[in-house]
C-alpha cells in the first residue's frame, strides 16, 4: 500500500457573493493525492447548491484555473467574501 503525500499548506480557497448567490472555489487534493479544483455555487438561502470537480495535472495548472475563475467572478459582479 502506497502512502499519499498531502500538501495541505498549499491548498487554496476563495469565496464570492452577489446578492443572494454565492460561489466558492477550492484547490485541494483528492484521496489519491491528485490536484482538484472544486467549484460550488447556489443560493445562500438554499440548503444545498451545485458543485463540479476539475482534475488538474499539476498544482500550477490548478492555480492558473483559480485565477481564471476569479476574473470571471469579478466580471459577473461577484465580490470576494
Amino acid at each position: 500500500m502506497q502512502s499519499v503525500d498531502y500538501q495541505v499548506s498549499s491548498w487554496r480557497r476563495q469565496d464570492w457573493c452577489k446578492g443572494t448567490r454565492y460561489y466558492s472555489c477550492q484547490l485541494c487534493q483528492n484521496l489519491f493525492g491528485e490536484w482538484v479544483v472544486v467549484r460550488r455555487w447556489g443560493r445562500v438561502s438554499a440548503l444545498r447548491g451545485q458543485s463540479r470537480e476539475h482534475l488538474c495535472h499539476s498544482y500550477e495548472e490548478g492555480l492558473k484555473l483559480l485565477v481564471e475563475i476569479a476574473k470571471r467572478r469579478v466580471q459577473r459582479g461577484y465580490e470576494a467574501a
